[in-house]
């Protein structure tokens, strides 16, 4: 099943307010005023980005945050498991040392919800996605 942190969510949208906005630096309190969101935990996760290279951190009193060369092309995908990790689809919502993924009666719905999931975090780019 999808499991997305609430800093995966936050890094994506940014990601994508960014890409919206390509030659600009923009303000940690510009963002987290945009999306309503603590500029604490948005600074947490934009170092993240910045530390995979996925941003570029700028200094000084115009400073702020940019998207580094050619990460407009970035996925989803590629965003979401920046923070969270690699991704692994759950194959059942009833954890259970007697119930094994392959027996879940559940498995047909989750499997076709895990392929809806992969098949559009994997095939949109952030330069795709308006917000």
């Amino acid at each position: 099943m999808i499991n997305i942190s609430e800093a995966a969510a936050i890094a994506m949208h940014s990601m994508i307010y960014m890409a919206n906005r390509k030659d600009e630096v923009h303000s940690l309190k510009e963002i987290a005023g945009y999306f309503g969101i603590s500029a604490n935990h948005l600074s947490k996760v934009l170092q993240q980005l910045v530390k995979s290279k996925y941003l570029i951190s700028v200094k000084g009193p115009k400073g702020g945050f940019c998207l580094a060369t050619g990460k407009e092309k970035a996925t989803l995908m590629e965003i979401c498991e920046v923070i969270d990790g690699k991704y692994t689809p759950k194959n059942c919502l009833f954890e259970s040392n007697h119930i094994k993924s392959c027996c879940c009666i559940m498995k047909p719905m989750i499997s076709k919800i895990n392929e809806t999931f992969v098949d559009f975090m994997t095939g949109h780019t952030i330069n795709e996605m308006k917000l």
